[in-house]
């Protein structure tokens, strides 16, 4: 009965398989050809993304106690890969509205997997917690030195990648090295001159140990773009003194260097991770605080040393779904000065401490509760700040 029902089928006129009458077998062999080729156009284009909903807990010195709902992520990605390269979209949806995360495009040639030029807007490459991605990462937030020097995670620029062969001794290793525009991911660019960020690491695998290191820099500039009557300033001697050799139009000094390193142990008791980065260098940042600027910098300048560092220790427990983590950061925007010296609330060192639970649950859902305290620095201008926050969030990816 089906070896019938199969040759009626396919004894019908084309007119039936929805071709007009005449059609020839080579005209539907030709639109069947057509129809694989999109299929298999659409077959390259990815989707994926994650939300994160959140409900937060928070003491602040200044503000007192408060706690709230919020969407603190709502990422949807769309990649389209091919032999060439790939072309990458990402926005995050939030109740405060909707941003552009990635736009970027990756170019390589074909079964050349070794070298790759990317452009647009993407993850600046220096040290490792800025790429790690915020739904795998282990604590809500990266650590405070990161998303002061580096808000938005991203900027505007070109990269060039490079990676060890396969089966060779170098795998593992690899080099990023970029120009950015140094202004951010969601700001323009506001001049000529480009900052320079790179990266050299190594990945390796030793028995049950994974490992990895690496080292970064980053070589720009701020750019004075105010009036005649805006000033830059550096810290000399115990107090910020102005620098008579920029002027409107100059560039104050924009270095980091950085080391990254981690280690994953497998045993008996589950899987341990711990990773650390340090970085230090000069910053061009305001009065008040000593953020990186998104934009042209109008506002008088104030150039510090700073330094800062992050250690994390992550422990999958067993063949369970649960983890514990700690973590503890520090960051010192002005390693000249300290206490009741401090002459700015820029020049406040900070110390945080982080400790949360995950669970889980499925290759989708994710549930993180997390505690952290931080203490800013006593400086002459106000007593020492303690602010507390707890999250629970539900994360879910696709």
């Amino acid at each position: 009965m089906k070896k019938t029902g199969l040759l009626l089928l396919f004894g019908l006129p084309p007119c039936l398989y929805g071709y007009p009458q005449g059609t020839s077998t080579q005209d539907v062999g030709e639109r069947a050809g057509g129809l694989e080729a999109k299929a298999e156009g659409m077959g390259r284009l990815r989707f994926s993304g994650y939300v994160q909903a959140q409900w937060m807990w928070t003491r602040e010195t200044a503000a007192g106690g408060r706690n709230g709902f919020s969407i603190r992520r709502g990422r949807l990605k769309a990649a389209y890969a091919d032999k060439c390269g790939e072309a990458v979209f990402q926005i995050d949806a939030t109740e405060e509205g909707v941003k552009v995360k990635d736009a970027y495009l990756k170019l390589q040639a074909p079964d050349v997997e070794w070298i790759a030029l990317r452009g647009g807007i993407f993850n600046r490459p220096f040290g490792y917690e800025i790429a790690y991605s915020s739904a795998r990462r282990e604590s809500p937030e990266r650590s405070r030195i990161f998303r002061t020097l580096f808000p938005q995670e991203r900027d505007l620029g070109a990269e060039l990648v490079v990676k060890g062969r396969k089966d060779t001794p170098l795998e593992g290793l690899a080099i990023n090295a970029g120009l950015f525009s140094g202004n951010g991911g969601q700001a323009k660019e506001t001049d000529s001159r480009k900052d320079f960020i790179g990266r050299l690491s190594y990945a390796g695998k030793a028995g049950r140990l994974n490992y990895e290191a690496g080292a970064s820099l980053y070589a720009g500039g701020v750019r004075l773009a105010g009036s005649g009557r805006q000033r830059a300033y550096r810290f000399v001697d115990g107090a910020f003194v102005e620098d008579g050799s920029l002027r409107r139009g100059g560039y104050a000094r924009r270095r980091y260097y950085g080391f990254d390193g981690g280690a994953g142990l497998r045993s008996a008791l589950g899987t341990t991770f711990f990773r650390g980065e340090y970085l230090w260098g000069t910053q061009p940042g305001a009065a008040e605080g000593s953020h990186s600027p998104t934009g042209a910098v109008t506002a008088d300048v104030y150039v510090r040393k700073f330094a800062g560092y992050y250690l994390q220790l992550v422990h999958g427990m067993g063949a369970s779904r649960h983890s514990v983590v700690a973590k503890y950061d520090a960051y010192d925007p002005n390693v000249k000065v300290s206490g009741s010296g401090c002459r700015t609330e820029g020049d406040m060192a900070y110390r945080t401490f982080g400790l949360g639970w995950l669970y889980q649950a499925n290759q989708n859902l994710r549930v993180m509760c997390y505690y952290e305290a931080a203490a800013g620095e006593k400086s002459g201008r106000q007593a020492g700040t303690k602010d507390e926050a707890f999250t629970l969030r539900l994360q879910y990816t696709f």
